[in-house]
């Protein structure tokens, strides 16, 4: 398992130290798992945060619990995403009955061994375990296209090949493509006297049927993106990736994992622009890395009276010192609530949300039903090489506040802790921002 080492003093200001685990047997300069005389096992902390939000595992090595990683956990369930046989299905046990390297939440066929997990008509049964592969309604042994619907069951020349995965259709030992008359059984070629079954063009694309890779819809292109035979028009699952078109979130580009790491509902594999969401009611207010420093402060946050939210801080940078300052700027009538540590500054992001310092943390109890505004306003310590000048950036958090609580918000993407030696960094960076 592979961890970046984190060591300087800014980002060491946003982690917690860790005890390290037993002392190895091999001490030495030659091990990189010691600092001097202490060595031993890294020690993974962390995930099961259950909001939903992302989460990752703490690391800490073992260099007198100085030196310290995390690695992505995307599912929150405590195993890091290499090392997790669900990376993206919570599953602390890690059952895995069948022993073939697939954890039993995310099995397609967890009884049966299937390591490709493939899956012809994508839905909840891999192939290998799936009484009717190409759901068409048919049992695989009685079907004579088992992985091709074909309700209808054609089968011109009897041979329990069904027509739309037979390549010779009438069975004279010509193969459909070369054949002159693909429906009439003509092993000499030469051309019967009724020819109305020889040049077939049933859907009218100008492309006879005996060469058509969609006979039954017109593709006069005979586009076929994933190379199975089966003209994009006909295909269910135009690149072969097992997730069928009308749920893939990239249907011209194979994408099994369907991964969309910006939360845009379009797949990275095909993905034009990466513009992170936070908030899905708002997309076009999403985070462009390509574009000048811009913060966001969620969106909106549904919650009770009398329960405490975390205030949350994402930006279009990672990494970078930021100040901030949270303001009440709304009120329903009679709200007195106002933000506790309303500023300071983070450095710490994991996938472009801030950590916020141990203690330090703003949140906001409402005292009243109804609607609040939190301005989030926001500064880098330093100049972005990118855009020089522009450093500043505004956002706000809507809150309604009523009997029925839909929090989605009020937790970190990885935890935020540290003491004296996090407050100790952050005085630095913000002396050295003011010389600067």
């Amino acid at each position: 398992m592979k961890h970046s080492r984190i060591v300087p003093a800014l980002v060491l200001g946003v982690l917690f130290l860790m005890p390290t685990q037993a002392p190895a047997q091999t001490n030495g300069a030659d091990n990189p798992e010691c600092l001097g005389s202490q060595c031993g096992r890294p020690k993974e902390e962390g995930g099961g945060c259950g909001c939903g939000c992302g989460c990752s595992v703490w690391v800490a090595y073992t260099d007198d619990g100085k030196t310290l990683a995390y690695t992505d956990d995307g599912d929150g369930d405590g195993k890091s995403d290499d090392r997790d046989n669900c990376p993206f299905v919570s599953n602390r046990s890690q059952e895995d009955d069948d022993g073939d390297g697939v954890g039993n939440a995310c099995d397609n066929c967890a009884s049966l061994a299937n390591l490709q997990q493939s899956n012809a008509d994508g839905d909840l049964l891999g192939d290998d375990c799936d009484p009717d592969k190409d759901n068409d309604g048919i049992a695989n042994d009685a079907d004579n296209c088992p992985l091709v619907p074909n309700k209808g069951q054609e089968d011109l020349d009897g041979d329990k090949k069904g027509d739309v995965c037979d390549t010779d259709d009438d069975g004279d030992g010509v193969l459909d493509g070369d054949d002159n008359c693909p429906r009439v059984a003509n092993a000499d070629q030469v051309e019967p006297a009724d020819r109305s079954q020889c040049n077939v063009d049933r859907d009218g694309d100008n492309v006879l049927d005996s060469f058509d890779n969609c006979p039954s819809l017109a593709s006069s292109d005979q586009h076929d993106t994933d190379g199975d035979g089966v003209g994009d028009p006909c295909d269910p699952d135009k690149d072969g990736d097992s997730v069928l078109n009308e749920a893939d979130n990239c249907p011209l580009n194979a994408n099994a994992d369907q991964a969309d790491d910006d939360g845009d509902h379009v797949g990275d594999a095909c993905d034009a622009r990466y513009c992170v969401i936070i908030d899905p009611a708002d997309p076009e207010n999403c985070l462009d890395p390509k574009l000048p420093f811009t913060v966001h402060g969620g969106g909106s946050l549904a919650l009770k009276k009398g329960e405490k939210a975390r205030l949350p801080l994402f930006a279009n940078r990672n990494g970078a010192a930021i100040e901030y300052t949270w303001t009440v700027t709304k009120r329903p009538s009679g709200s007195k609530a106002v933000v506790e540590n309303p500023q300071g500054a983070v450095t710490m992001s994991r996938h472009w949300e801030y950590a916020y310092v141990d203690g330090s943390k703003p949140t906001f109890t409402a005292d009243e039903d109804g609607e609040y505004v939190l301005q989030l306003q926001a500064k880098l310590a330093f100049d972005d090489r990118a855009f020089p000048g522009r450093r500043e950036s505004t956002s706000e958090l809507a809150l309604k506040v009523a009997n029925e609580s839909v929090s989605g918000w009020n937790c970190s993407a990885f935890p935020a802790t540290g003491g004296g030696l996090a407050l100790a960094a952050l005085a630095t960076l913000l002396r050295r921002r003011r010389r600067s």
